[in-house]
């Protein structure tokens, strides 16, 4: 009995550790997997995911969404002291890197076509990142892609050096 109890268990392990490629696919291309729990002292926070995510994300735009295989948002929070520095994040996660970068760039031209002033893009640690700051928001906000994904920030309470730290970090 003892014996056929350690054959399970290694049958078990090998066919963890045998996960088929496109299983492990879909584990790393999660919205909620792609970004690291912590980062500068801030600890994620999934508020959405999934269909929940998307329905929001539809509600707040007018453009068309497209070729979205998953999507989450998160918070980045001192847990200790929330009133801190914090980020908000969107990951949306596209069938292809084509696709994220096509995704990326039209949502810049149509933030442009709805009459969102200065537009802009930025070279972070060789990631094309776009600047903006919305209609009657005194805040900026930032998005590029990245592989497979398009990552959206709203950084609160934090200086410039922190906001392109925070990119570098988010996206390696």
């Amino acid at each position: 009995m003892k014996k056929l109890a350690v054959i399970l268990l290694a049958l078990i392990l090998l066919g963890c550790a045998e996960q088929k490629p496109e299983e492990k696919a879909k584990v790393r291309l999660n919205a909620t997997n792609v970004t690291p729990n912590r980062v500068m002292g801030l600890t994620k926070i999934v508020c959405l995911s999934g269909e929940d995510a998307l329905n929001f994300v539809k509600r707040m735009h007018i453009g068309e969404i497209r070729f979205v295989s998953d999507i989450a948002m998160m918070h980045y929070l001192n847990l200790t002291n929330p009133h801190s520095k914090y980020v908000t994040v969107w990951v949306t996660v596209y069938p292809n890197s084509s696709v994220a970068k096509e995704e990326t760039d039209r949502m810049a031209r149509s933030m442009i076509s709805y009459g969102w002033k200065d537009v802009k893009i930025k070279s972070i640690d060789s990631l094309n990142v776009y600047y903006v700051t919305p209609p009657g928001k005194n805040e900026t906000h930032y998005f590029w892609y990245n592989d497979s994904y398009m990552i959206y920030i709203i950084p609160h309470n934090m200086t410039e050096n922190e906001i392109k730290e925070f990119i570098i970090k988010i996206t390696r």
